[in-house]
């Protein structure tokens, strides 16, 4: 039996989220796995007892406030209930990310004496042909079908809205669907192109004028009861966050006590699931030569935020905001820290901006990503 002394050694940290697998049963445009093009066929996940012996190796090590169990899809991973239970014999609080299209009452009936913080569904349209302009075809009713049977089996469901080009003058009308299923907090999780959705950065990235839209059509649900968070940075020169009380808005929690960590399907831990670095260049934290207290202490966790873009140098948001997104700016601009958040950066490099301008002209979708260095 572990010590006392061992258990009082270990580091707190705030949460792991476990990237169960790159299978998906959706198709969604704005996925930010960076497997998403072949589907996970690409990854080596390994068995469940390696996925298990993963978070085993995690766990002993860190003292987990709680994990997000994500992918993909993961309900679409034999992993997930075996996982659940490794949890609940550890006392680790466990929430959810799922497209709702694959949980039935018996699933949701299971779920339920894990007492999960709750389970993270999108919906991105309240009707059927916006959902799945952003998702694929025949997805809509699925997801209500399994929010409906979560709702039944009483486990905590929180709404999600991917904030986009496409829906952003549609946030009241999805927030009025939420409403009428009994979902009182939704997250406003604004598009950021990072992984797979780095392919479609000039169709999909809410400009700030979307961005405004959306908020303004979000406050009044936020001012009468329901809880509303923005959860993906949105830096305060683009858009001025005070004004939007009482919705939530956070910053990039990467190097804070608040960082989530990623778990890949693969076993590598990166800063976050939008990031594609390995910490400390492991590709897998079951190798006997990876200590998970060092990885905590990596150059890529430590270093993170000592490093601004230019364009933020002298801003009083400089420390706290670090330029919004760093994932996306790899992802788009080919540097995390040099360059900053797409969201901005649309606006201040030119050259960006008529990419963007040039791709939606084009109608063009590319299908492979492409680093602008």
């Amino acid at each position: 039996m572990e010590s006392t002394a061992a258990f009082a050694l270990r580091p707190r940290v705030n949460s792991l989220a476990i990237e169960l697998t790159g299978t998906c049963n959706q198709k969604c445009d704005y996925c930010y796995n960076e497997w998403r093009e072949d589907d996970g066929k690409s990854l080596d996940t390994g068995t469940v007892s390696k996925l298990l012996a993963r978070v085993r190796k995690l766990a002993d090590a860190w003292d987990l406030d709680h994990v997000t169990l994500t992918g993909g899809e993961p309900f679409s991973h034999a992993g997930v209930f075996p996982l659940l239970d490794e949890l609940s014999a550890r006392g680790i609080r466990a929430q959810m990310i799922s497209n709702g299209g694959l949980i039935t009452d018996k699933i949701a009936e299971r779920l339920r004496p894990h007492r999960l913080r709750f389970i993270q569904i999108t919906l991105n349209g309240p009707t059927e042909a916006l959902h799945e302009a952003h998702v694929g075809k025949g997805h809509f009713e699925r997801t209500l079908r399994g929010i409906h049977a979560l709702g039944r089996a009483g486990v905590p469901v929180v709404g999600c809205i991917v904030v986009t080009r496409k829906n952003a003058r549609a946030v009241g009308e999805i927030l009025e669907l939420w409403k009428s299923l009994g979902v009182s907090h939704v997250a406003l999780s604004r598009f950021s192109p990072a992984g797979y959705a780095a392919s479609y950065a000039a169709e999909l990235l809410p400009g700030r004028d979307d961005l405004i839209e959306a908020f303004e059509q979000a406050l009044p649900f936020a001012k009468t009861g329901m809880t509303l968070s923005c959860t993906m940075p949105v830096p305060p020169c683009a858009i001025e966050t005070k004004d939007y009380a009482p919705i939530q808005f956070g910053g990039c929690a990467v190097g804070t006590k608040m960082q989530e960590f990623a778990l890949s399907p693969e076993g590598a831990l990166r800063n976050c699931t939008l990031h594609r670095t390995k910490i400390g260049g492991a590709t897998d934290i079951l190798d006997d030569s990876v200590d998970p207290l060092e990885l905590l202490r990596a150059p890529e966790v430590t270093e993170y935020k000592k490093q601004t873009p230019a364009f933020c140098h002298g801003c009083v948001h400089e420390q706290s905001c670090a330029g919004g997104c760093g994932a996306a700016a790899e992802w788009v601009l080919g540097h995390a820290r040099r360059f900053v958040d797409p969201l901005v950066a649309q606006y201040t490099d030119d050259a960006l901006a008529e990419r963007f301008e040039r791709e939606r002209a084009n109608g063009k979708k590319k299908r492979h990503l492409e680093i602008v260095l």
